[in-house]
């Protein structure tokens, strides 16, 4: 996966399908960089570090994730930089952090819908052993939004309504009009449909439609302008 450049100071590495790892992103400014989302894994992690050395870009100073899903935050430990989170996105990852990862456990979760058969899939795949899987919260926790300053950019992390789940964040970069959604444009997995909740995703378009914003980054399909991305979503809504 390649690192793009995609505005003045945002850059990211494309999402890869084959053990589900999500678009990772990155804004520097000058005082440090921001990461946006973990990884899941530190293999993925590190990946996007080595891409970062290789376009002679300094490592972050702060990471911060979307939501609590595993391909979004099992990254997290891998870092040195100071970790940021939605308050209901700690609480998740503080109770994931109790989870066993063997086989029995795995299937347990399965059943009660704690975990869907695409993320139970994919963390086989991603992990040759699971025994590496780490979970740890952030060690900053907001509620509402917090702004990041970079000096001469600011990052604005903010909850947002969504049809995926209930701890997502977004980051809104205003001097470059780019958000980085994470997953929160998804629908959600049942069985081996994906769908949608028509009240939720009534409620993310409304968002969406308030914030300023050129180009959105998504968690796992490529770039959007705010207009293809609306249009996308409202689609998908009158199909319900």
């Amino acid at each position: 996966m390649k690192l793009t450049k995609i505005s003045e100071h945002i850059y990211y590495m494309e999402h890869d399908p084959e053990t589900d790892r999500p678009a990772l992103g990155y804004v520097k400014g000058e005082k440090g960089g921001f990461m946006m989302d973990a990884g899941n894994s530190s293999a993925h992690h590190h990946h996007f570090i080595e891409k970062l050395q290789e376009n002679q870009l300094p490592p972050p100073r702060y990471l911060s994730i979307t939501h609590a899903h595993w391909d979004h935050s099992f990254g997290l430990w891998a870092t040195n930089a100071a970790t940021i989170a939605g308050g209901k996105t700690n609480k998740e990852l503080e109770k994931m952090s109790h989870w066993a990862w063997d086989d029995e456990a795995m299937e347990k979760r399965l059943k009660t819908g704690e975990d869907s058969l695409f993320a139970h899939t994919h963390i086989c795949k991603e992990y040759t052993h699971r025994s590496d899987i780490k979970v740890k919260t952030a060690e900053i926790s907001f509620n509402g939004s917090m702004t990041i300053d970079l000096g001469d950019i600011t990052c604005i992390l903010r909850e947002i309504v969504s049809p995926h789940c209930r701890d997502s964040v977004v980051f809104i970069i205003p001097q470059d009009s780019v958000i980085f959604l994470g997953d929160s444009y998804c629908s959600v997995p049942q069985g081996e449909e994906w769908v949608y909740d028509k009240v939720l995703l009534t409620a993310y378009i409304d968002e969406l439609e308030k914030i300023d914003f050129r180009l959105a980054i998504k968690g796992h399909h490529p770039p959007q302008t705010k207009e293809e991305l609306l249009a996308e979503l409202k689609a998908e809504w009158k199909k319900l």
